[in-house]
């Protein structure tokens, strides 16, 4: 079951993800900035009220507008006014300079919330369509850790070498990075060390033995009328005969199911029979 409301800000937080010392110093407009400070400050309600008095005064088409709706995410006391707020961001301002921080803070709230697929495809999302991202490399730790939760280990271990090639000089994130993949390559290393499930025995299968020829050519003008009738037809070679059979079947009803139609298309004598 997902947390919600403010138990889901409390995993964020106790994952690291909410209170992002970045995400809340990025802002610029002094309005904007008061809010955010109320809010470190734990003036929770302060802060929501200045950011909503903002972005009451403010349209859509002012520039300063996606960094509204981000800020007010960013004061949110519940998960689904962050979320809503964030999405408004990362989907209407895509190309705006706050998109590939709201994606991080979807992928972050989905995986304190266990949405690991969410968690997954808006890392993807901001890999793919923000290549100059300074986020980069800490999106790739959060997708690393969502691709692991969902053993995808592959997955992670792209993303973790990716990231890793990006943190530059933060020594703090390149050892979490590594940290991640050296867990994706010991996952990869112990599944090529287990020996591979045994095959599964394969049972007796049922087929319609339509007629058997001397020539090849008949035989596979046979095989052609078979599949015009959009059935399996297949040419074997036994006893000096080209036999043409149609299917498998999984049981003898099936087979003859089909034999009257065959009989009315080609003609002859088809009857079933039981290959091992």
């Amino acid at each position: 079951m997902r947390p919600s409301g403010s138990l889901a800000l409390w995993a964020m937080a106790s994952l690291g993800a909410f209170g992002r010392a970045e995400a809340l110093a990025a802002q610029a407009e002094p309005r904007l900035v008061e809010a955010v400070r109320l809010a470190r400050e734990g003036l929770g309600d302060s802060a929501r009220a200045i950011a909503g008095r903002v972005l009451a005064v403010t349209a859509p088409t002012d520039p300063l507008f996606p960094e509204v709706l981000y800020t007010v995410a960013v004061v949110a006391n519940e998960a689904e006014d962050k979320r809503l707020y964030l999405q408004r961001v990362a989907v209407e301002f895509s190309q705006s300079e706050w998109a590939d921080d709201a994606r991080l803070e979807l992928a972050q709230l989905d995986y304190a919330e266990r949405d690991l697929e969410g968690a997954v495809r808006n890392i993807d999302r901001l890999l793919g369509d923000y290549p100059l991202s300074p986020l980069r490399a800490k999106a790739a730790l959060w997708g690393a850790r969502a691709a692991l939760d969902q053993r995808n280990a592959l997955l992670a271990c792209q993303w973790a070498t990716g990231g890793l090639a990006e943190a530059g000089d933060d020594l703090e994130l390149r050892n979490q990075l590594d940290y991640q993949r050296q867990r994706c390559q010991g996952l990869l290393e112990s599944a090529a060390a287990q020996p591979p499930p045994p095959a599964a025995p394969v049972g007796p299968q049922w087929f319609v033995q339509v007629a058997a020829f001397r020539a090849r050519s008949q035989a596979d003008r046979v095989v052609a009328t078979l599949t015009g009738m959009e059935l399996t037809g297949a040419v074997v070679h036994e006893d000096g005969f080209f036999k043409v059979r149609a299917g498998p079947y999984p049981s003898r009803e099936r087979a003859a199911a089909v034999l009257p139609a065959i009989r009315r298309a080609v003609g002859g004598s088809p009857f079933v029979v039981q290959v091992r």
